[in-house]
């Protein structure tokens, strides 16, 4: 998805525009489909595109969420829904909040509980927990009165809520706080003992993790690969999960990209970076100009001068 001239289209991998910058605003593909928006600049109306840059699922959302597993978030009125893949509604737009479907179900906030709904949006488990999150590897973090733990998707309780703050699964390990960041197993065992200030999700095998205000990676057995050096000055985390075997860390103001062993691949330059995928990562390299550069760091698409 690129910006051009104030409206949103799409290129493929090779930097060519495959779709026309004609939307008022759009999100990436997921699943095939895209969600694009049309209309008066102040009733701008969400539906979903085909890769052909057609709608297939016509524009009538306040805002509409990518697909997963089959399903997209839909808002209308304030409220949220979930339709399919044809635009049907699974469940009518009648929730406060909802999460994106993982691994079959969905999460809702009814009444300022969050549950989950199934994918023919039955409830699946019941409307309970202050805040949830998806399912990943077959649990999810739930919250309740100020403590965290995991739920199958029975809605059972495998991980007590004890902790401060909870992350979501990822190779088998997830990252929670109790006192500091640490990485639990599916049991709650503690894998790599709770000594981080911040950590992230397990990714190729690594997690960036912080130690006083620097950013570094750790193994999967606690052990640090690449030393905590990287720093924002805004205290946000200065070091994204590993994709394609790069990733993207800030370098004084600037961002690059690292191999595995913590040496820079593409220069930091950037004012912004992401995360790879499909062999593009979308930068910028000042605040109005971004882009998208390839595993070499050169420019495929470069947008408006």
């Amino acid at each position: 998805m690129v910006e051009l001239h104030g409206k949103y289209g799409f290129i493929n991998r090779e930097g060519k525009m495959v779709i026309p910058a004609r939307f008022d605003f759009a999100w990436d593909f997921s699943e095939g489909l895209a969600s694009a928006w049309v209309g008066l600049p102040a009733a701008s109306k969400a539906g979903f595109i085909d890769p052909r840059g057609e709608f297939v699922i016509p524009a009538l959302f306040d805002y509409a969420r990518a697909f997963h597993d089959g399903i997209a978030a839909v808002q209308v009125g304030g409220l949220w829904g979930f339709i399919d893949r044809t635009g049907h509604p699974i469940a009518d737009a009648a929730f406060e909040a909802v999460d994106d479907f993982a691994e079959g179900l969905g999460a809702f906030k009814f009444e300022g509980k969050w549950g989950y709904l199934d994918k023919k949006g039955a409830r699946a488990i019941s409307p309970k927990y202050d805040l949830t999150s998806g399912f990943s590897e077959g649990l999810a973090p739930v919250y309740l009165n100020q403590k965290c733990g995991f739920i199958d998707k029975k809605g059972t309780i495998v991980v007590s809520a004890n902790f401060e703050r909870c992350a979501a699964f990822a190779e088998g390990l997830a990252a929670v706080k109790s006192g500091f960041w640490g990485y639990i197993d599916k049991v709650g065992i503690f894998q790599i003992k709770p000594h981080f200030d911040s950590a992230g999700v397990f990714s190729e095998g690594i997690a960036a993790i912080e130690r006083r205000g620097r950013w570094g990676y750790v193994n999967r057995a606690g052990e640090l690969i690449v030393e905590p050096e990287f720093f924002s000055p805004s205290g946000s985390p200065a070091a994204y999960r590993f994709s394609e075997n790069k990733a993207c860390v800030k370098e004084r103001v600037k961002w690059g990209f690292i191999d595995k062993k913590g040496k820079f691949v593409i220069a930091a330059k950037f004012v912004r970076g992401g995360t790879f995928n499909h062999g593009l990562a979308r930068v910028c390299d000042a605040p109005n100009h971004c882009g998208y550069i390839n595993d070499k760091g050169d420019y495929v698409w470069s947008g408006e001068p």
